[in-house]
């Protein structure tokens, strides 16, 4: 499968540059930085699998009370062993499996193996369900879910491949963001029920000569309205990757396109509040939007700045995840997180460089203690949050 052609290729070429890039990243961002994990409490834990064929690391993670779970994915690694094929993960059979860290004891927890005979594909995104089971994808294959309690698994065929990030919708439905697929020029956003049927799939136009591939989505329950973060791919010539925003109404209508500021991720809670990464210019911010504020994201809400030095191109805001006190994590790439108490002061913490190819994705707190997955093996890095 080729899920966005000759566009992708071009944009993991890309990427493939920012692991050199994000090696040679140093100081600290602007604001009130914490320092480095020199003295923090550093925890690594790193889970392996024997016999596993693939060298597999910790992607997107979601928190289900005192638990992080995350995909493993030889994506990146088969990547770079392959001199940039981005198919290089089909090369060699599963296993399958969702890493989980007990985040009281700081502790690795047996991973959850949702392996489908025949499967070549990691684990990319996953989603802690209301329902109690977590929802996976595998973006070449099938998406599914695995009960924790019990370890049964079922995978959902009539999805279809292509599916990257899932974000909650109402009523337990679940929307995707489908990157592409064989046959179709854009991608699209896919919703459908928590036993895996499809309810719609919304196909994104794109300006012309570009293609769409949906990367991230957001649901925001109080307008009932779909966020979904984009990569605009170059069909001809040597053109850079751009971006857009498009909000979509309870009907599947767009309602906004939004190209500057930048959104790096969106994230909504139960209650309607919004947080937006947004990157203008070197200015990295959050910006927080009470309920309702949606219908003017870029106009209303609280702004809170993050890094007034962001090295556009060179890093990510890979993930938003909000504590039960209302702290908020931003995680990056280059492992620089800042977190944001709900009174709007924002501190900025970094996490180990544990070798010069890993990729930070998904950061929580609990307590004084941060823990985030780290792409290089299936890792998750622990440290303090103060610096006293």
């Amino acid at each position: 499968m080729q899920p966005s052609g000759a566009g992708a290729r071009r944009w993991l070429a890309e990427a493939r540059a920012l692991l050199a890039v994000l090696a040679a990243l140093g100081g600290a961002p602007g604001g009130a930085a914490a320092g480095g994990p020199g003295d923090a409490g550093l925890v690594v834990r790193r889970d392996e699998a024997p016999g596993r064929a693939e060298r597999a690391c910790a992607w997107f993670g979601s928190r289900g009370a005192d638990t992080l779970y995350f995909g493993e994915a030889a994506f990146w690694t088969a990547f770079r062993a392959h001199h940039g094929q981005p198919q290089a993960d089909l090369r060699a059979r599963g296993p399958q499996r969702i890493g989980r860290m007990d985040l009281a004891h700081e502790r690795l927890l047996p991973a959850l193996d949702v392996t489908s005979p025949g499967a070549r594909s990691g684990v990319w995104d996953v989603l802690v369900h209301p329902n109690g089971r977590v929802y996976f994808t595998t973006f070449f294959e099938s998406a599914g879910w695995v009960d924790p309690r019990t370890r049964a698994h079922r995978r959902f065929r009539g999805l279809g491949p292509g599916l990257a990030e899932l974000a909650l919708a109402s009523g337990g439905q679940i929307v995707g963001a489908r990157y592409g697929r064989p046959g179709l020029r854009d991608g699209a956003v896919v919703r459908f029920s928590a036993d895996g049927f499809v309810l719609s799939e919304v196909p994104l136009p794109g300006p012309e000569g570009r293609r769409v591939a949906p990367k991230s989505v957001a649901y925001d329950p109080r307008r009932e309205e779909t966020w979904v973060l984009t990569d605009l791919l170059p069909e001809h010539g040597d053109h850079p990757i751009t971006h857009d925003a498009r909000v979509l109404d309870r009907w599947g209508r767009e309602r906004l396109r939004l190209a500057r500021p930048e959104i790096q991720f969106v994230r909504f809670e139960p209650d309607g509040t919004g947080y937006l990464a947004t990157v203008d210019g070197a200015s990295l911010e959050l910006r927080i939007l009470a309920p309702g504020d949606g219908e003017a994201p870029l106009e209303r809400g609280r702004r809170v700045p993050l890094d007034r030095a962001f090295p556009a191109g060179f890093d990510f805001v890979q993930d938003l995840q909000v504590a039960d006190d209302g702290r908020v994590v931003a995680t990056r790439w280059s492992g620089w997180i800042h977190i944001v108490s709900p009174a709007g002061e924002a501190r900025t913490l970094r996490m180990p460089r544990l070798d010069d190819e890993g990729l930070y994705y998904t950061g929580v707190v609990r307590g004084n203690r941060l823990c985030a997955t780290y792409c290089s093996d299936a890792t998750v890095a622990c440290r303090s949050v103060r610096t006293d």
